[in-house]
């Protein structure tokens, strides 16, 4: 019995220590792949929906949690924002877009950042609420920029592909831009 729990420790050991390399070694293929795009019709709609009540935008893949929030929290849906693919669909040129929710200040917040959603996490009141899509960091394989915007008065964070949406929410709406937040696919015409 003495020798059984050392050995049983050991086992544990050796099996993490062989899933670590195993996942080290997929992590280094995938990235050492030559960089193939992403079957473009394997991406999913990024709905839009706008409470304005509590002046929020928020996006999501599914269909079924925009009805949801239309529902039940007061959104309206604002249509397709751009072509997205699911977090499960590992690419390597694809990187996850994290979502955040600020419930102080009522605010969905997107990033590709790992620092800045830990940030916002540890000093902006934002929790988490896991990936909400996979983008492309840069601009490749046909994609086109998701701007960030920021309303300092409302609190809330704005995304679109559209320049002159953009450039209208600034220059009407109190929105500041924030640069581009990834890389998207453009709607389908």
């Amino acid at each position: 019995m003495k020798f059984s729990i050392p050995i049983l420790a050991g086992l544990l050991w050796l099996g993490q220590s062989s899933a670590s390399a195993i996942e080290a070694r997929d992590l280094e293929a995938r990235q050492a792949a030559p960089a193939t795009c992403t079957n473009p019709n394997l991406a999913f709609p990024f709905l839009r929906g706008l409470n304005s009540a509590v002046s929020d935008h928020f996006y999501t893949t599914s269909f079924g949690e925009l009805v949801n929030a239309i529902d039940h929290a007061g959104y309206v849906s604002e249509g397709t924002a751009a072509f997205v693919f699911l977090p499960q669909i590992p690419s390597n040129l694809t990187v996850p877009l994290f979502r955040l929710f600020n419930p102080t200040s009522v605010d969905h917040f997107y990033t590709t950042s790992a620092a800045e959603r830990n940030n916002a996490i540890a000093n902006g009141g934002y929790r988490s609420e896991g990936t909400a899509a996979s983008v492309f960091a840069t601009q490749v394989c046909g994609s086109i920029p998701l701007f960030r915007l920021f309303n300092p008065t409302s609190g809330d964070h704005f995304y679109t592909t559209s320049a002159p949406e953009r450039d209208n929410a600034i220059a009407n709406a109190g929105y500041r831009s924030e640069g581009t937040a990834a890389f998207v696919l453009p709607i389908p015409t």
